[in-house]
């Protein structure tokens, strides 16, 4: 059978061969129509259905899929967080977290942006290829799986005690899970777009609210602080604890969410920068005030006794503590049901860019694979049964799963954009470099910042060592004008040599080189494949002013040479490369673009501080993980 156009066995990304079913290979729905011509006569023409658009959602909603996919079953394990790291080093913590994944947030969405690329993996495909493909998929994956998992847990065993079936009963247990998911999560979860789900996200916030409501109304915080001596007293007994990597390793992942920013970012009408900005900033403002507040007044209400849920604290109170406790676990049962779909959502999103055939599933265009039905009913199915199963009949999965999810919260939230940010920006990250670390190649007469080449980490350090050479063999009269100023070349030289290795900077070139070649690499095999509207937006370059840009004649444009298919010595690289070099030329010219290729935003140079956050992340990111795997493998 022949195949269509857009169509291969294999995915544009060059991986794994899908199978060569028709299931896999997504089309375009179409309907037949009837328009009238000119001269009087009609006709039937195809055209694209307005059902296979996928739906939008305001900033209102995609604040509400955030804030639910952040805050989860989470929530009630920050007590205990900021017991092992110490009162006033918890809420610094809980601070920083949430100032990182906001950050975090808008660094991944703007950096696709500038690549012109709509999802996670194809961001990382950019500058690591396959590999980066893949491992970001494999990681959404893992970390989405085991939320859907931990999700089925929790609700199997809650709902039954809050309906009062004894413990003891599992089979009971078991049917109430099946029942209750199957007539809530199922038909939710169903739904073809992530804007499907603002309203059960905002029914879900709702509820979280009330749950930390309940935590800080019903605990006995003003009797502990009385008991204990007073706030000042006990903030003073715990400022910083010897556990903090325990509570660092909690408190780094309550806000991960990363794997589904690109999914509630497209969802969003009018994507632009402001926009997104506005959904983030929101989302953990009122992330941070709840788990802040139930961080607070659960852990100022038992103190050391604080336990990994806080809502076991209140069992033994008794009297009408408890039913409150049994009314907030309650709610937060009822958010599984909400929360659930978000990272189902998320799973088929990985099967869409793994499993199905074409540009658009490659891309993670998941709207145009589950148009069709019987696919969105097949893949929502599998998630589940995969996820119910060993809900069902495992006792306990939670060390796998901590294990996985540390692993691969680390690599989304921290390391993947601060590793990102530096290889997509590699060209102007080395440039930077050699700005602070290689000033004697302009002498040399190799100075890329001038002629426009960027070296790399090897040449920035080569002459950083040519420096300390020459410096040493400077003649006296040299000498005796660097005594006159503060420091001596001999004394910057070291500096600079123990400032190149301390801050690890050839790494972190090495990084830059490889994702500045990538990225090219990249460019020129898209510049190959036929324009598209990218569902995230594009950002134009500064120097193009998109509302007042001047209309270009065509005789004054200046001519761009064309390349000639065939006949080209470098095959497709090079007719990729003729075609790029042809496109920023226009860029260059002020070409007005066409409405389809509008930018929607600016793209901003970036700055040494840009650079110095990707950095952190990287270093935070692996703090976490180091944390998190060590507060798991010395649980007890």
């Amino acid at each position: 059978m022949a195949k269509g156009k857009g169509d291969s066995s294999k995915s544009s990304g060059g991986g794994m061969k899908p199978p060569a079913s028709p299931f896999f290979a997504p089309s375009t729905p179409r309907k037949l129509i009837q328009i009238s011509t000119p001269g009087g006569t009609t006709r039937k023409i195809k055209k694209e259905s307005t059902k296979a658009k996928e739906h939008k959602s305001s900033v209102a909603g995609a604040t509400s899929n955030l804030v639910n996919a952040i805050i989860g079953a989470g929530i009630v394990g920050i007590p205990f967080a900021i017991k092992e790291c110490g009162l006033i080093a918890g809420i610094i913590l809980v601070l920083l977290c949430a100032l990182l994944t906001e950050k975090s947030l808008r660094v991944l969405i703007d950096t696709a942006k500038h690549v012109d690329v709509p999802s996670y993996e194809t961001l990382f495909e950019s500058t690591y290829g396959s590999f980066g493909f893949y491992f970001i998929s494999i990681n959404m994956l893992i970390m989405a799986y085991g939320g859907c998992l931990s999700y089925l847990t929790i609700i199997k065993d809650t709902l039954p005690v809050l309906l009062g079936v004894s413990s003891e009963d599992v089979g009971m247990a078991r049917a109430i899970l099946v029942v209750s998911t199957m007539a809530i999560i199922l038909p939710i979860s169903m739904q073809r777009d992530m804007a499907d789900l603002a309203k059960t996200s905002k029914v879900s916030v709702i509820f979280q609210c009330a749950m930390v409501a309940v935590v800080v109304v019903f605990s006995p915080v003003s009797e502990s602080i009385e008991r204990n001596g007073g706030l000042v007293q006990i903030a003073a007994e715990s400022v910083v604890n010897w556990n903090i990597f325990i509570g660092l390793g909690v408190l780094s992942f309550a806000f991960v969410c990363q794997h589904g920013a690109f999914i509630v970012a497209g969802s969003l009408e009018k994507p632009t920068k402001e926009r997104w900005a506005m959904a983030t900033s929101r989302a953990l403002s009122l992330c941070v005030i709840l788990e802040a507040a139930c961080g607070i007044a659960g852990y100022l209400a038992f103190l050391e006794e604080t336990q990994g849920d806080i809502l076991n604290n209140f069992l033994s109170l008794g009297g009408n503590i408890t039913k409150a406790a049994n009314i907030a676990r309650g709610l937060l049962c009822t958010t599984m049901f909400f929360v659930y779909p978000m990272d189902s959502f998320i799973c088929r999103h990985v099967f869409v860019v793994l499993f199905f055939r074409g540009r658009r599933a490659h891309e993670g265009d998941d709207a145009s694979v589950l148009n069709r039905r019987d696919r969105r009913i097949a893949m929502t199915l599998i998630i589940y049964f995969s996820s119910l199963i060993p809900a069902l009949f495992v006792e306990s999965v939670g060390s796998v799963l901590a294990i996985t999810g540390t692993i691969a919260g680390s690599c989304l939230s921290y390391i993947g954009p601060g590793m990102i940010y530096l290889a997509v920006y590699g060209d102007e990250f080395l440039t930077k470099v050699q700005e602070v670390w290689g000033e004697e190649m302009g002498k040399r007469g190799n100075n890329s910042a001038v002629t426009g080449q960027t070296t790399t980490y090897r040449d920035v350090e080569s002459s950083r060592l040519l420096t300390t050479t020459t410096t040493l063999q400077q003649p006296s009269n040299a000498t005796t004008t660097a005594e006159s100023s503060n420091s001596s070349p001999e004394q910057q030289s070291i500096f600079k040599s123990i400032s190149w290795y301390l801050l690890l900077m050839p790494i972190w070139c090495e990084v830059a080189k490889m994702g500045k070649t990538k990225l090219q690499e990249f460019k020129e095999k898209e510049a190959l494949k036929s324009p598209h509207i990218n569902r995230l937006g594009k950002c134009a370059p500064p120097s193009i002013a998109m509302m007042n840009m001047p209309r270009v004649n065509s005789s004054d444009a200046p001519r761009f040479p064309t390349p000639k298919y065939g006949a080209t010595a470098g095959g497709n690289k090079a007719i990729g490369a003729a075609l790029l070099a042809q496109q920023r030329a226009a860029d260059a010219a002020g070409r007005r673009p066409t409405l389809d290729s509008m930018p929607t935003d600016v793209d901003e140079p970036p700055t040494w501080y840009d650079f110095c956050i990707a950095i952190f992340f990287v270093g935070f990111g692996m703090i976490a993980l180091c944390a998190g795997l060590f507060s798991i493998l010395t649980a007890k």
